[in-house]
């Protein structure tokens, strides 16, 4: 059977975690019936390739499906744990074919979150982000960006507008942090760049358009990333993946490349290590020569970060090298406009991270002064980065260096709408806890959940 694409990632993800067979769930599933229902059911292994495929059975085939999953893994799957209730479940989570479909999707993507007339799935999906990477990186090169018909014809002046709407965007996110600007940039995306995409345009402005869009789109996919701890994830993959779609038909792979990185990123924050780099090894297969090296340097740092949470002391030293030499040999300013965002402290912060996740404390400290040397206006990643040196400094056993370094971050988080900066803290919080009896530790504990309040 030719493949196609899977569209049901929540169907996906259950059967995979199972370990069990297409096959072998269809079976099951004949047999449940037959002797619940009395019913003759002929499903096999095309049946379920159907179902992850958008198709929905007749009841009551998903309770059978759902008893014969929970059976499986030993814990609750209900109905909607499936995907089959949400006929817009897949929406945003592949790669489009052409330039019509990116356009078309994102288009749908954006009205679906003004309008609020569904509530897209909000976990983050594996599945979905790995396989977005590989139709990027192994689909048929993109076709001409021109549109020929529509009422408005675009220009190079149109997307400049969009050029200094994101940076007026980026400065809101990094000072307010991502809660705060993700509606308007959402509502700005579907009142102001829908009718963009659906203009007329030249090839060469079509590849720009689409870049620009996609840069957007990637933001307001940070933006998503950064509200909320859990729930928004799956908000944020969907907006990353379409920035990665719309990039892909720009035709410029090192920013696609880019963006498959902030999948790996997100990866890492929801604790999915070995899936992380090797995504991030994915994006810079996928960039090839069109990598610069300080994309290369924030490629291979993401990687190492991957390998840390997994525990994987070679492969993650090997990646930090690699970043290293990278970022010593780069030339910022070559880099195009987008990469402005991975800057040497944001390098030191995540070689810091990756370190500190293998214990390697001491080494992880080394990288404490490059990673705080951040303009002021950088507000959340100064924050992010005090309060994963506490945890450092934490490790090394000096509690005092490490309440004084994460209260500095806990006085600004009043003011972020940051969901990873809370989950930062209150990491740290744990951290500390074992060591509560120490007056510094018990005072900062005390602040700590006042503010963050935590009972």
């Amino acid at each position: 059977m030719q493949g196609r694409p899977v569209t049901n990632h929540h169907l996906a993800d259950v059967i995979a975690a199972t370990g069990r067979s297409n096959g072998a769930l269809a079976r099951k599933v004949n047999t449940l019936a037959a002797d619940r229902h009395g019913l003759d059911l002929r499903y096999d292994q095309a049946s379920v390739y159907w179902w992850l495929r958008g198709r929905v059975p007749d009841d009551p085939v998903p309770a059978l499906i759902a008893d014969v999953l929970q059976g499986w893994l030993g814990r609750a799957v209900e109905v909607d744990d499936l995907g089959f209730s949400d006929r817009t479940g897949h929406l945003g989570l592949s790669v489009a074919a052409n330039a019509e479909q990116a356009a078309a999707t994102v288009s749908e993507l954006w009205k679906h979150v003004v309008q609020r007339r569904t509530v897209l799935g909000s976990a983050f999906i594996i599945s979905a982000a790995t396989s977005a990477g590989f139709d990027w990186h192994f689909a048929p090169a993109h076709a001409t960006a021109a549109r020929t018909t529509g009422d408005r014809a675009v220009g190079m002046a149109d997307v400049e507008r969009l050029h200094r709407a994101r940076l007026e965007f980026i400065a809101l996110d990094r000072a307010n942090g991502g809660g705060h600007a993700f509606t308007w940039l959402v509502d700005h995306l579907d009142r102001a760049v829908n009718p963009l995409l659906a203009g007329r345009y030249t090839t060469a402005v079509g590849r720009e358009l689409f870049a620009a869009v996609a840069s957007l789109t990637e933001l307001a996919g940070w933006m998503a990333f950064d509200q909320h701890r859990t729930h928004g994830q799956g908000l944020a993959q969907r907006f990353f993946i379409q920035a990665l779609s719309l990039a892909r038909q720009s035709g410029d792979r090192a920013y696609a490349a880019h963006i498959l990185s902030n999948l790996a990123t997100q990866a890492l924050f929801l604790d999915h290590g070995a899936e992380a780099a090797r995504l991030a090894r994915a994006a810079r297969s996928g960039a090839g020569r069109a990598a610069t090296r300080t994309l290369l340097a924030r490629l291979a740092v993401v990687e190492a970060r991957g390998w840390g949470l997994v525990g994987d002391r070679s492969e993650a030293r090997a990646a930090i090298r690699r970043a290293e030499q990278a970022m010593n040999r780069a030339t910022p300013d070559t880099d195009p406009a987008w990469l402005a965002t991975f800057t040497p402290a944001h390098h030191a912060g995540s070689a810091m991270h990756a370190l500190r996740d293998l214990g390697l404390y001491d080494e992880a400290a080394r990288h404490a002064d490059a990673a705080l040397d951040l303009p002021e206006s950088n507000v959340r990643t100064l924050a992010l980065h005090q309060t994963l040196l506490a945890t450092v400094h934490a490790g090394r056993g000096d509690l005092d260096a490490a309440c004084a370094t994460g209260r500095q971050a806990l006085t600004v988080y009043p003011y972020l709408a940051s969901a990873r900066l809370q989950a930062r803290l209150h990491d740290l919080e744990r951290r500390l806890s074992r060591h509560r009896d120490v007056g510094c530790v018990r005072d900062y504990i005390e602040q700590s959940r006042e503010l963050l309040q935590k009972p």
